[in-house]
């Protein structure tokens, strides 16, 4: 894995709240401090800040991306969200979480943005990045052009939906550009990162991320999950007219991840923005950069018996006892949004696809096998949701 290095200049003392502790993860290299940050999208003050320039697997964050190129790919007139999106057999082979739709179907573009935000489907975001990048290669050409674009240097893609593969990395400091972007450039699409289900015949989707049901004022946007990221989320709340950024990387369970965003929602929307010292855009290291990117793996995948059920998503936490305080008991789910497939107005007229037997359909895929990392590294395994 190259070295992550971070802007030049001189590290700036940041504002330390004192509610938002370092997590510390305890690796084989010894303790480290677990990404995270929160700032104010309004002015874009640091409120709090920790190791936010260190690599981190993004897993399912990795569709913040994914939305971005699409959208970008709407504004330049290049598709419609009323577009089609062919399932390809590629893209129904992909591993878990998926839709398991059968090759040749079709969705719209808005469909498939909102199916990859609600259910974190791997398979639809694979077949809409063949769809707005012509493959998946030239889709990661355009993922890593806007990471440069945007700013965000210690950023690598390699693929559209986040499934593990080493040389694909990312950090709070960057990840906090992209979610500003998002929400910046494309306000009318807002609504993506705020939908807490979705129906599809008759069958309710519900999201992963906890805090938009648990959370007053959460509004947004993603969470993402691999062994070896732990849980992830960039979640973003509004109070009062202020909105609120947040990014947590690492968690060791879906819980504590939720609880520490939280904690940082809360002392974030207690504080003043005049009370940082520094922004998002003249942010700097004040430390030491680590240089390859953290695996958690033994702490969010411990190894189980034989046999015992291995997690698969952000949505396997500890439960919600004795939860935080700012955190409440669930809502209930509001009206779903309906989707739905077909009714494409360009899409071209599919090839006949294969017969593919509904058993097939739900048979688990082989687990992914990762390509070659510019230095060695542990090969991933886990599904990403």
């Amino acid at each position: 894995m190259p070295t992550i290095s971070g802007p030049c200049g001189r590290a700036r003392r940041l504002f330390r709240l004192a509610a938002a502790l370092p997590l510390f993860l305890n690796l084989a290299g010894g303790a480290v401090a677990a990404p995270y940050l929160a700032v104010d999208l309004a002015t874009g003050a640091v409120l709090a800040e920790n190791q936010s320039f260190d690599p981190w697997y993004p897993a399912s964050l990795t569709k913040l991306m994914t939305v971005y190129v699409t959208l970008s790919a709407i504004k330049a007139g290049e598709i419609r969200g009323d577009s089609g999106v062919l399932m390809t057999p590629e893209a129904t082979r992909e591993q878990p979480s998926k839709m398991g739709f059968k090759p040749g179907t079709v969705l719209t573009i808005d469909t498939a943005l909102r199916i990859i935000m609600v259910k974190s489907a791997n398979d639809v975001a694979l077949a809409l990045a063949e769809r707005v990048g012509g493959s998946l290669e030239g889709f990661v050409a355009r993922m890593n052009g806007a990471t440069r674009s945007l700013g965000m240097i210690n950023t690598r893609f390699s693929n559209a939906n986040g499934l593990p593969v080493p040389n694909q990395w990312t950090t709070a400091r960057d990840y906090a550009l992209l979610a500003r972007a998002l929400l910046k450039d494309f306000p009318g699409y807002r609504d993506l990162y705020r939908t807490t289900a979705l129906s599809l015949g008759g069958k309710i989707i519900q999201n992963h991320n906890n805090l938009l049901e648990r959370y007053p004022g959460a509004d947004g946007m993603k969470t993402g999950f691999i062994c070896s990221s732990g849980f992830n989320v960039v979640a973003t709340a509004t109070r009062n007219g202020r909105q609120i950024l947040t990014i947590v990387l690492g968690g060791k369970t879906a819980r504590e991840r939720d609880e520490l965003a939280a904690s940082l929602l809360e002392a974030s929307f207690r504080t003043p923005a005049t009370a940082a010292s520094v922004t998002l855009d003249r942010l700097a290291p004040r430390g030491p950069v680590a240089g390859t990117v953290a695996d958690v793996r033994d702490l969010a995948c411990p190894k189980r018996k034989k046999g015992a059920k291995v997690p698969v998503g952000e949505d396997l936490g500890d439960g919600d006892d004795q939860p935080a305080s700012y955190l409440v008991p669930r809502f209930k789910v509001m009206d779903p949004v309906p989707i739905s497939l077909g009714g494409a107005s360009d899409m071209p007229d599919p090839v006949e696809p294969p017969v593919v037997e509904a058993q097939d359909v739900k048979t688990p895929a082989a687990k992914a096998t990762a390509t070659a990392a510019p230095r060695p590294h542990p090969k991933p395994t886990a599904k990403a949701k």
